[in-house]
């Protein structure tokens, strides 16, 4: 009788002992989705039980469906040097609604940056919105043969000009995208650019100035402002060319005068 008593004793305590394992592992595993807005905070602590849920935080963290996650969602940035500002705020249930800004337009399905509105030089014959650029008139044919002459005239004064005290003034002027596509189509290479751009992360006005200023290093001061002025006007950024010329212009024209006064 012992014998036996033992027997079923260690079998009620083996039985007993796989329950506790099976009751273990189902705590903490049973799939509950958290709400929307909501993350898992804690693991549900018995079996069948919930698990403890926090809000995500609002205006930095949102979560727009079921999930399981431990995790809410981070926030759309919308970067105003890329031609982005705030459509609608983000709250714990929705992400941030990014559109572009006033005189910048994006024509994709997914917007991750706005491009400038192009300037007419000619006159408008459509003006530009948020999902379209501007279009402009021709050149009209009466004295267009003059306007070369001109800009070779007015750039001849200036191609030598030194544009290293004037690189922060130009970032000032240009977006970073016209910035990064200046760049590549004057010869710095990708990794170049992701180079300067990941040790500026966060500041996207120190990306413009470095990337000019690498620019401007491998280029060289000879020839650097026409280049920059040519480049620019084949982007059709006409507007912004013709700022960076009368800025540069006007200090060296003050720098003229200052200098004949002093020597009378």
């Amino acid at each position: 009788m012992s014998v036996k008593l033992s027997l079923i004793v260690q079998k009620d305590y083996i039985m007993g002992a796989n329950f506790a394992v099976n009751h273990a592992s189902l705590v903490g595993h049973t799939k509950h989705p958290e709400k929307w807005g909501e993350r898992k905070y804690l693991d549900c602590t018995t079996s069948g039980g919930k698990p403890i849920c926090s809000a995500c935080e609002e205006g930095k963290e949102y979560m727009d469906k079921k999930h399981y996650s431990d995790k809410c969602r981070r926030c759309t940035f919308c970067d105003g040097e890329h031609g982005l500002e705030v459509e609608t705020n983000c709250t714990r249930t929705q992400n941030t609604k990014c559109k572009c800004k006033s005189n910048f337009y994006c024509n994709a399905p997914v917007c991750e940056h706005c491009d400038p509105c192009v300037s007419c030089e000619h006159g408008i014959l459509e003006r530009c919105t948020s999902t379209s650029n501007t279009k402009c008139k021709q050149e009209s044919t009466r004295y267009h043969f003059l306007w070369p002459c001109i800009v070779v005239l007015v750039l001849g004064i200036l191609f030598d000009v030194d544009l290293h005290k004037y690189i922060l003034h130009i970032a000032e002027e240009m977006s970073l995208d016209q910035v990064m596509t200046f760049v590549r189509k004057n010869g710095m290479s990708e990794v170049m650019i992701d180079e300067i751009k990941n040790d500026n992360l966060q500041h996207t006005a120190e990306q413009k100035i470095q990337l000019l200023r690498r620019w401007y290093q491998t280029h060289g001061r000879r020839d650097a402002f026409r280049t920059l002025i040519k480049g620019l006007r084949k982007m059709k950024c006409y507007a912004l060319a013709d700022r960076i010329q009368a800025i540069i212009q006007a200090d060296l024209e003050n720098a003229t005068a200052d200098t004949r006064i002093e020597n009378e």
